[in-house]
């Protein structure tokens, strides 16, 4: 008797054939062409699992390129998962991590068998800089301070632009900053200080009698993105073009994030980690009012991070009603333009290093001490938002667990089909028994799990399936030609969870009958409880 034969289509874990990829550049902190040359050595050992895409272009032109790394033999999508680094100058770190969490996935293939199962199962994005102009200035010209991106300004309205910037004048390696307090009387002020100004190192370049007022840099792409960006507005430091967080003329208006966005349009991301330096912190969006958007998933993945991260890390995690110690949504921020824009359930801002020790009284010196002023000289900004680079690989490995987190937590579904029922041709319904189980610990499916047809159309769908959570439903769906020697090929998952490919053909079996199965199902937003009894096929 003719029935439906169903096959789970696997594909297999590529064969390795590479020996294990070392940075080209190791112990030191890459610029932009060095980067380029690590993606290049990476890509061309390891193309059986690395898909390199350049997404755009800096101010300057430099290539914003995204390394996929996924089992390029199975070419049915998959959960996805990302890592983008390096929004600002200044925190080159993040390079570095990102350059070693893609080593960690390359290396560990086939060898480790965790990692060897999340790259056959993900599409695990990596950009490592987001602004390599600025990674350029840090790196090659010694500017710490920078923050934003390299779209020129004229600071000062002299027709020149960017051409008196910050400068190491004595050649030591820091470019100093200077506090300077006025000596006050006890009764104005019981320090006996007003503070009264701050200046850098530097040397007036365009001859105008001032000192480093035309710098480099105009807009922090970390405020550029659309949503909550009106929140800055006039008379904030928002709109300020002088200030370290300035936001632009409008949303995107930098090729930056321009490039971010239209990358990110064509993906549908449940987690992702944006990586920061300055701070030990690992922030999750907020509303206007300072309560968490997802308050209970993000105080669970908070006590996950306890148990992942150094110690000293988690007190920066700190749940109080709902929130975390920062301001509210953060206007034009990466991570709420994920959140709101892009229905990432948990875009993360990592911050991954700060050094404590680079900013208290002791790093400070005492360099005037007058009848009239008193002026202390700061030389850490390098220290603050970066390790010595002796230290870049044991702080990979003190927060490469943090990276495994992202990538068990990012949402797979292991479906199987149990049993099956119905006709084989055109217009026949196929009733499917189905085991559905969430991977992940903390998220689940996040839309309804579909099945669609060899022209990606919708043939039926399930209910939405949670965390950590085993279900069987039952679904029907339609067969649209008939079952010949070519079969049909379907697919169960969504953009979130990936998909399972299943390929239905005639077989020919004898009637078995089953016990009643129990069937759980949804219908008008009630959970109904359907008990049907089916008499099923058993396929050879």
């Amino acid at each position: 008797m003719e029935t439906v034969k169903v096959t789970k289509v696997d594909s297999p874990s590529v064969s390795r054939t590479w020996s294990d990829v070392t940075l080209l550049y190791d112990g030191q902190f890459h610029d932009p062409d060095e980067v380029d040359e690590e993606i290049e050595n990476i890509h061309s050992q390891v193309p059986e699992l690395v898909d390199v895409e350049v997404i755009g272009q800096s101010y300057l032109g430099r290539n914003i390129t995204c390394l996929r790394i996924t089992n390029e033999m199975n070419p049915v999508q998959k959960a996805k998962t990302l890592v983008v680094a390096h929004h600002h100058g200044r925190e080159q770190i993040t390079v570095e991590l990102a350059l070693r969490f893609i080593l960690r996935l390359v290396n560990g293939y086939g060898v480790d068998d965790t990692i060897t199962e999340y790259v056959d199962t993900q599409e695990i994005f990596v950009i490592p800089t987001l602004n390599p102009d600025a990674l350029d200035v840090v790196v090659n010209d010694g500017n710490h301070w920078l923050r934003k991106n390299l779209h020129p300004y004229d600071n000062d309205g002299d027709g020149l632009v960017s051409e008196d910037d910050v400068e190491d004048v004595d050649g030591d390696g820091h470019i100093s900053q200077f506090y300077v307090y006025e000596k006050a009387t006890p009764s104005d002020n019981p320090s006996g200080l007003e503070y009264d100004y701050v200046y850098y190192e530097g040397i007036d370049n365009d001859g105008d009698g001032q000192t480093n007022e035309d710098e480099v840099g105009l807009v922090d792409l970390n405020r550029n993105y659309a949503d909550f960006w009106s929140l800055g507005g006039p008379g904030s430091d928002y709109e300020n073009v002088t200030t370290q967080v300035y936001h632009g003329t409008a949303p995107f208006s930098e090729p930056e994030t321009q490039a971010f966005r239209d990358f990110a349009l064509q993906h549908r991301f449940a987690m992702a980690y944006s990586l920061h330096s300055g701070i030990n912190a690992t922030f999750f969006v907020q509303d206007t009012s300072s309560i968490w958007v997802e308050p209970s998933l993000y105080y669970s993945m908070m006590e996950d991070y306890r148990e992942v991260l150094p110690e000293d890390y988690n007190y920066y995690l700190g749940y109080s009603s709902g929130g975390v110690d920062r301001e509210a949504a953060l206007p034009g921020g990466w991570g709420e333009w994920m959140y709101y824009s892009r229905g990432c359930t948990v875009p993360i801002t990592f911050e991954v290093y700060t050094n404590a020790s680079a900013d208290t009284p002791k790093a400070y010196v005492q360099i005037v001490n007058n009848s009239t002023h008193v002026v202390w000289e700061w030389k850490n900004i390098f220290g603050y938002f970066n390790p010595v680079e002796a230290y870049i690989n044991a702080l990979w490995t003190e927060l490469s667990p943090a990276f495994d987190y992202l990538l068990a937590t990012t949402p797979r579904m292991d479906i199987t089909i149990t049993g099956s029922s119905g006709g084989v041709s055109a217009g026949s319904e196929v009733v499917l028994a189905t085991l559905m189980e969430s991977k992940s610990r903390r998220l689940g499916s996040k839309e309804p799990i579909y099945v669609l047809g060899p022209d990606n159309s919708t043939m039926a769908s399930s209910m939405i399936i949670g965390p950590e959570q085993t279900l069987t439903p039952q679904i029907t769906i339609t067969l649209p030609a008939d079952l010949n020697d070519t079969g049909l090929t379907i697919r169960f998952g969504n953009n979130y969870t990936g998909y399972v490919t299943f390929h239905l053909s005639v077989g020919f079996e004898s009637t078995v009958p089953l016990d009643p199965l129990l069937v759980i199902g949804i219908g008008a937003g009630a959970v109904v409880v359907l008990v049907a009894v089916v008499y099923w096929k058993k396929n050879t």
